[in-house]
């Protein structure tokens, strides 16, 4: 993965691009690389999409999201997603179990309520926290995709 995130960070110094390969629970490690490149005095988006997953509650998750969204000036955005636990998805928690018997490292799945606490003291835009198949920002015309164990938001803070 680094390899080709290196073939990738080709740009201006406008465009400049940079990739760290770090562990999310090291976040001032992340936040002073992540200066070198971004300007903390204008917005920054942060996306921690299908990443939060491997933070296990006795590491305090929520801790770690908020000391990097506290670092953040106003107007940036958090994106996370996040697998759920669903009794509609039985087929997914099983997964995960069979995953977590055999496989590492260990998932932790989260109701679609607890994923919203990521989202805590920050403006969560519509629709919420919801289903990612299901994620827009305007209503789309249309049948409503089939909802996914996969649920995301987006917030601004303000």
């Amino acid at each position: 993965m680094l390899a080709h995130a290196r073939a990738l960070l080709t740009s201006t110094p406008e465009g400049r691009t940079d990739y760290l390969d770090e562990d999310l629970r090291n976040v001032d490690t992340i936040l002073e690389h992540a200066s070198r490149t971004l300007d903390f005095s204008k917005p920054v988006a942060l996306m921690l999409l299908g990443v939060v997953i491997f933070i296990g509650d006795e590491e305090d998750p929520y801790g770690l999201v908020r000391r990097l969204t506290d670092r953040l000036p106003a107007g940036s955005h958090l994106v996370l997603s996040h697998t759920v636990t669903s009794p509609a998805m039985p087929d997914v928690d099983e997964a995960v179990k069979f995953w977590n018997e055999h496989g590492t490292p260990k998932l932790t799945q989260r109701r679609p309520q607890d994923v919203v606490r990521f989202f805590d003291g920050l403006e969560l835009l519509e629709p919420g926290v919801v289903s990612c198949s299901r994620w827009r920002p305007d209503d789309a015309a249309g049948p409503e995709p089939e909802e996914v164990a996969m649920f995301g938001g987006v917030a601004r803070k303000d």
